[in-house]
């Protein structure tokens, strides 16, 4: 009796832990950002943010924040900058920009609203 006990609590243990791992796997991650075709000109414009980051624009208009993972302290001071991705590859988070010779590699790289000042202002309704 011990023995088809013990048997029966591992089988319950074993069908347990997959079905909260089913739980736990059915939750998707949202898309990661990335600007495709960067090789043939898909990027718009960019924004310094500091030497901590940049604010890129996608030729569709949409605007991206790279992060990076040290500061890149000739970027504010630049008027044009370098971005190397792997091409056919997209410009994601595992990519770089060059600054006058330096490399600065993106920490991260995400969707943005764009950098201060770029938002459409709300619409001024007069008052009766």
């Amino acid at each position: 009796m011990s023995k088809s006990f013990l048997l029966i609590a591992a089988a319950a243990a074993l069908l347990g832990g997959c079905a909260m791992q089913g739980q736990n796997g059915s939750a998707k991650s949202p898309a990661a950002a990335s600007i495709s075709f960067v090789e043939f000109g898909n990027i718009y414009d960019w924004r310094a943010d500091g030497s901590k980051g940049i604010y890129i624009e996608s030729d569709d208009r949409k605007w991206f924040y790279a992060t990076f993972m040290s500061p890149c302290t000739d970027l504010p001071f630049s008027e044009h900058v370098g971005f190397r991705s792997t091409p056919p590859l997209p410009l994601d988070k595992f990519d770089s920009i060059e600054v006058r010779g330096e490399t600065c590699y993106f920490q991260t790289f995400d969707h943005s609203p764009g950098p201060p000042g770029t938002q459409p202002k709300p619409a001024v309704v007069p008052a009766k």
